[in-house]
């Protein structure tokens, strides 16, 4: 069409249109019910994706593209971020107790101060009732970017034989590193610390460790509408092993489509 007979321009699309949620608890629902940016959508997303309080629970929370990339041009996931996926994203850090990374992810990526959806903050909705979650970092050599703090509180999970290195490299006090030879000796040492609800955020080696192990109770991705095309890995990256899940919930928004999968009981 030449630009002589172009129509009328049709203005940008909203950034924050409501998204639909159109499948819950393992059930479709018979109209999509409209989620809205705001506090009120939060207060539903909070509800939608709540854990048990009394019980440890590991859920994954990552971001890739309709081609699979877990990170854009930059080699980082936050380029990819859109605000269906934001929003999501902040809702469930609000739900959290600690959340679990790996070093070269917190090296590429801002994790300093993880907080979440301040309307969500008091009364708090994580497991274990703190303010805010803690921070915990997967890292076998202790570099860590400056801006990490270990009165966050921060901890730092390393193989029991690089511990010592770790917290020399690091300058973390030795009560913050934790020696785990395994996912699931990281996991127990913090439940150890009164943290019940646990999200891991990647990279895809750390989700790897906890898949392997069958530590993963939920899945929630991110699906942004775009491709990127490149090397990107998978969501996941570990040892082969053969999981079945069930689609819990299903969120369609302008950007994104953001699915939610448990582990079959």
């Amino acid at each position: 069409m030449s630009p002589a007979t172009d129509p009328t321009p049709v203005p940008a699309a909203d950034d924050k249109a409501p998204l639909q949620l159109l499948w819950r608890d393992g059930v479709p629902l018979s109209a999509p019910l409209p989620v809205t940016h705001d506090q009120q959508g939060a207060a539903l997303l909070a509800e939608l994706y709540a854990s048990a309080p009394d019980r440890v629970h590991v859920r994954a929370m990552m971001n890739t593209t309709v081609d699979g990339a877990v990170a854009g041009a930059d080699g980082t996931s936050g380029s990819l971020r859109n605000p269906d996926d934001s929003f999501v994203f902040g809702v469930l850090r609000a739900l959290t107790d600690v959340v679990v990374v790996g070093s070269q992810t917190v090296r590429a990526e801002d994790y300093r101060r993880p907080l979440g959806r301040r309307d969500l903050l008091d009364p708090s909705r994580r497991p274990a009732g703190g303010s805010r979650p803690a921070l915990a970092i997967w890292t076998s050599t202790g570099e860590l970017p400056s801006s990490i703090e270990a009165e966050w509180p921060t901890y730092l999970l390393s193989p029991a034989e690089h511990a010592a290195r770790v917290q020399e490299r690091s300058g973390m006090p030795a009560e913050h590193v934790i020696a785990a030879g395994s996912a699931r000796e990281a996991v127990e040492s913090l439940v150890a610390r009164g943290y019940r609800g646990i999200q891991a955020e990647g990279g895809p080696s750390t989700l790897g460790r906890l898949a392997e192990e069958g530590l993963l109770d939920e899945l929630c991705v991110s699906v942004s509408h775009r491709t990127v095309g490149g090397p990107s890995p998978r969501m996941i990256d570990g040892q082969a092993h053969d999981q079945r899940w069930e689609l819990s919930s299903l969120l369609v928004g302008r950007h994104a489509t953001i699915t939610r999968y448990r582990r079959p009981l």
